[in-house]
């Protein structure tokens, strides 16, 4: 088997690279279990605890994101492209993370129960707790999104949860 051999600095941008794509290339994949429930008021438990689950790894994953981008912004290692590079995905990271607190306010303040929004760079999910959205809601919840995340309406999908 042949053996590359590649400079220190060829080593230094691989590693970083892969950093890069670990903390921020996967996106999110939410991990929710629930149970068949007893009763509905068990069922209600089931669902507020699958959405508090799904509210912690979205927080515990970007809090291991903004660590990792924020060891290669101030390591003194970091080259200075790279650490701008970090620097960018940090502020963009914030950014979607604000547009999701900001809607999720918004959207209860509108009556929908706990509603869960996650925003990527040119795409918004938005999970409401309800068995159907009227084409009216979804109006209003495509006009919030639009306005607060500048995506189109194309790329914005209302999923109904239940």
């Amino acid at each position: 088997m042949p053996v590359l051999h590649m400079s220190r600095g060829m080593e230094r941008w691989l590693w970083i690279a892969l950093a890069l794509m670990l903390a921020l290339g996967g996106g999110f994949i939410g991990r929710i279990r629930a149970t068949v429930p007893a009763a509905e008021s068990v069922e209600a438990a089931v669902e507020e605890d699958a959405i508090a689950a799904f509210r912690t790894e979205r927080e515990q994953l970007r809090a291991m994101q903004k660590a990792q981008l924020n060891d290669l912004i101030h390591d003194s290692g970091t080259e200075a492209e790279i650490a701008a590079m970090a620097q960018r995905q940090l502020l963009d990271l914030c950014g979607r993370e604000e547009h999701e607190v900001t809607l999720e306010g918004l959207l209860a303040l509108r009556g929908f129960e706990n509603p869960v929004v996650t925003v990527q760079a040119d795409s918004v999910n938005v999970l409401l707790k309800a068995q159907l959205v009227t084409q009216q809601e979804c109006s209003v919840i495509l006009d919030l999104v639009c306005r607060e995340t500048g995506v189109q309406s194309g790329n914005v999908k209302i999923i109904p949860i239940n």
